[in-house]
C-alpha cells in the first residue's frame, strides 16, 4: 500500500490542537507509516509512534497545570522558565521507548544544528535517553528554555526556528501522501517565524499534501494555557479532522480504504 506520512508543526502550547486531529483520524482508521515532528509537534509525533494516542490528553493537561516560571531555574538552566523541567519530567513519565521498535511507525524528530545552521533529523536511537535528548533538543529555544542542548558534541535548538513544517522529510523516506497539521487558522504553512509570507507548496506536491488547521484562532497563547483552553483545542482539532474527512480529501479517503483492506485481510487470515 502507498506509504502515508504525518507532519506535526511546532506551535508551543498550541500543539494541543494536534491531539484532537490525531484522535479523530485514528478513530476513523487513518494510519501512518512515518511521523515527522519539530518543536512541540515532536512530542505528539513520539506519542503516535509509540502507540500512546489515548494518553496524549493527559500529557498536555499535565503540561498546562505545571508552573511556567520557577526562579530556581536561573541557576540550573540560565532562565526562570520552567519549561526545561516540564519537558524533562512529564515526557519521562509518559513516553514508552520500548514500544517504538515494534510500532511499525518511523519517527523523525527535527532539530536545528546551530553550527551548520540546518535542520537535522533524528530517527535512530540506541536507548531511551537518546530519544529524549533529541525531543528536548527540538524544543529548546535559547534564552527561553535555557541553553542549547548538546548531543554528541554538537549544539541543537528548536527545529521550528529553521523549518517549522518540514513535510519534505516525509517524502524523503518514501511517503506518497502527507498530512500536515498546523495551528494557525488560515492554514498557511509558515516555515520560519520571521517569514513575511507563507510557504507555497510546489505544484508537483500539492496533490499529495493535505493541510489540516483550525477554523478560528485557538484560545491559548504560545506559552500560556488553561485547562479549559486546552480542552477547546482538543475539540477544535477533532472538528478540523472531521471537516477534512467530510471534504473527501483524496489522501485521507485512500488511507481509510487501505486500512479497511488490511482489516479484511486480517479477518480472512483468522478464518
Amino acid at each position: 500500500m502507498p506509504r502515508q506520512g504525518l507532519v506535526l508543526a511546532g506551535g508551543f502550547l498550541r500543539g494541543a490542537f494536534q491531539v484532537g486531529v490525531i484522535e479523530a483520524l485514528h478513530a476513523r482508521g487513518v494510519r501512518f507509516d512515518v511521523v515527522v515532528g519539530v518543536s512541540s509537534g515532536a512530542w505528539n509525533a513520539a506519542c503516535v509512534a509509540t502507540g500512546q494516542i489515548d494518553e496524549m490528553r493527559a500529557f498536555w493537561l499535565a503540561v498546562a497545570r505545571a508552573p511556567k516560571l520557577r526562579w530556581s531555574n536561573v541557576w540550573r538552566h540560565g532562565t526562570p522558565s520552567n519549561f526545561p523541567e516540564i519537558v524533562r519530567q512529564i515526557p519521562l513519565r509518559t513516553l514508552r521507548f520500548d514500544r517504538l521498535v515494534d510500532s511499525g511507525v518511523r519517527l523523525r524528530v527535527g532539530a536545528l544544528a546551530l553550527r551548520e545552521r540546518r535542520l537535522r533529523f533524528f530517527d535512530r536511537w540506541p536507548n531511551r535517553e537518546a530519544l529524549f535528548a533529541s525531543l528536548m533538543a527540538s524544543n529548546y529555544l535559547p534564552g527561553v528554555y535555557g541553553r542549547p542542548l548538546r548531543i554528541e558534541g554538537r549544539y541543537y535548538a528548536d527545529g521550528g526556528l529553521i523549518d517549522n513544517v518540514p513535510y519534505e522529510a516525509a517524502f524523503e523516506v518514501g511517503c506518497e501522501r502527507v498530512i500536515v497539521v498546523v495551528p494557525n487558522e488560515d492554514g498557511g504553512i509558515w516555515k520560519r517565524l520571521l517569514d513575511r509570507k507563507p510557504h507555497a507548496i510546489p505544484d508537483a506536491e500539492q496533490e499529495r499534501i493535505v493541510v489540516i488547521h483550525p477554523d478560528s484562532p485557538l484560545p491559548i497563547g504560545r506559552v500560556t494555557a488553561t485547562v479549559d483552553g486546552l480542552l477547546h483545542c482538543f475539540d477544535a482539532g477533532r472538528r478540523a479532522a472531521e471537516r477534512a474527512l467530510a471534504e473527501g480529501s483524496r489522501a485521507l479517503s485512500v488511507a481509510m480504504r487501505a486500512e479497511s483492506f488490511n482489516q479484511r485481510i486480517d479477518v480472512t487470515a483468522r478464518e
